[in-house]
């Protein structure tokens, strides 16, 4: 405990009564030795002592000026009292010292005790704020547990995209099955106007107001458009709209979004709704495509497999264009496994391998191609990125070693005619790399 805070004045007045308290009483014990000099024990250092490590070095010197006016009416005659009160001076000054040094030390604790005090309070609040932001995502991702690669692996694996129609019904059946996309509508665009509705769910009016602001903006400006976006909200009926573009950068579908729950109309839900439809609807026109081309029976005939690149070949780049402008555009990265031998027993086995592999799901493709004497193997796993695919990979990596090891002896064997040795064996080169690096990696492989 300390007193510092007091007022000087008061603690002086404080001093001096006690020290006219102590010679009181010493004159009512010996009133020829008030301050009790001459006794056994020296209470007058001890008196100066309490004092000082209790108020400070200043009220220490002022108890001994009142011992030393006292003294003089006393002890006038006494030689020896003049060397008492220089010895007990320095006391004064020694224990002075002492609390100085204490009370700095308390202070410094003190400081650092209120700056962790602080910091805990800052730590604690922040740790709440973690844990409410922690579970307002954990409610959304559990009432909303469907990823990109599971709501359009369940759109292409279950439904038809024989027409505009089956595909625009069943990508709306999905996004309201995993995004709670209540009343939705998508529709045929062209020459930058709606012309007719391909599906709906929900209780939508089809017929839209053509002056409707967020369909306007959307058709103007091509990209994604939210109701917050507006600055007119009560012009438009609707919460969302997504264009979907062709090659020539042209408005041929809009997906358009008049409810959905308040626990879903976030950043993530409407993010995963614009990247499901985009893909989902080029993926019908590609199918679209595919199918004229098959029916033009004379144009394919007259086609010369040397010049042309088979067709799951073609299918695997657009595929990775496709995913390349989905990375550039919304920042989800796609990878690409690659494997590669100059063999061609372990390009055939791994080939049997790679088409049987249960691991991979709807959306990966697998495609072999051949450049010069290199067997190149490669698989294409959409919406995963570089952490995600290392366990993905790590038996397929295990099974691949499994089988060279097997076959390397039989290849050696049978490669001594050709004088085959162990050191000009070259082994498998496995690697995966995100989309956007595909071109390099053929580049690489020398098959462009």
């Amino acid at each position: 405990m300390t007193l510092k805070k007091q007022s000087p004045l008061l603690q002086a007045f404080e001093v001096i009564l006690f020290t006219l308290l102590i010679g009181s009483v010493g004159y009512y014990i010996d009133s020829s030795d008030p301050l009790l000099v001459h006794s056994t024990f020296s209470f007058m250092i001890l008196w100066l002592a309490i004092v000082t490590l209790f108020y400070g070095l200043h009220m220490g010197l002022v108890m001994w000026i009142s011992f030393a006016i006292m003294s003089f009416i006393s002890y006038h005659n006494d030689d020896f009292f003049t060397s008492i009160l220089l010895e007990n001076l320095f006391f004064v000054f020694l224990f002075g010292l002492f609390f100085s040094n204490l009370h700095d030390e308390m202070d410094k604790y003190k400081i650092k005790n209120k700056y962790l005090q602080l910091r805990l309070k800052e730590l604690t609040n922040a740790f709440f704020t973690l844990k409410i932001s922690h579970d307002k995502l954990e409610s959304i991702y559990i009432i909303q547990p469907a990823s990109f690669r599971f709501v359009i692996a369940e759109i292409l694996e279950g439904s038809k995209h024989n027409t505009p129609e089956e595909s625009a019904k069943n990508t709306l059946k999905v996004l309201k099955k995993f995004f709670s996309a209540n009343a939705a509508m998508i529709f045929h665009v062209k020459r930058d106007k709606l012309q007719n509705c391909f599906a709906s769910v929900g209780e939508i009016d089809t017929d839209i107001n053509n002056n409707d602001k967020l369909i306007e903006e959307v058709l103007l400006q091509k990209k994604a458009i939210y109701l917050s976006d507006l600055e007119e909200k009560s012009q438009t009926s609707y919460i969302y709209a997504v264009p979907f573009l062709d090659k020539r950068n042209t408005i041929v579908a809009i997906l358009i979004v008049k409810e959905i729950p308040f626990l879903y109309y976030n950043q993530d839900t409407l993010l995963k709704i614009n990247v499901v439809f985009n893909y989902i609807w080029t993926e019908y026109k590609k199918r679209d495509s595919l199918d004229k081309i098959r029916k033009q029976e004379n144009h394919v005939k007259n086609l010369s497999h040397t010049q042309h690149e088979r067709q799951d070949i073609v299918d695997f780049k657009l595929e990775v264009i496709r995913l390349t402008n989905i990375l550039k555009d919304y920042n989800i990265d796609s990878r690409v496994y690659s494997v590669y031998t100059k063999s061609q027993y372990l390009d055939k086995e791994i080939e049997d391998f790679l088409y049987e592999n249960e691991l991979f799901e709807v959306l990966d493709q697998y495609v072999s191609i051949k450049c010069g004497k290199q067997y190149i193997h490669l698989v294409l796993f959409p919406f995963i990125s570089s952490a995600g695919i290392h366990n993905k990979l790590k038996d397929v990596d295990k099974a691949l070693d499994n089988i060279e090891s097997q076959l390397r002896v039989n290849m050696l064997e049978e490669g001594l005619q050709a004088h085959l040795s162990q050191k000009n064996y070259e082994g498998l080169r496995k690697k995966h790399i995100s989309v956007k690096s595909f071109n390099n990696l053929l580049k690489e492989y020398a098959c462009e």
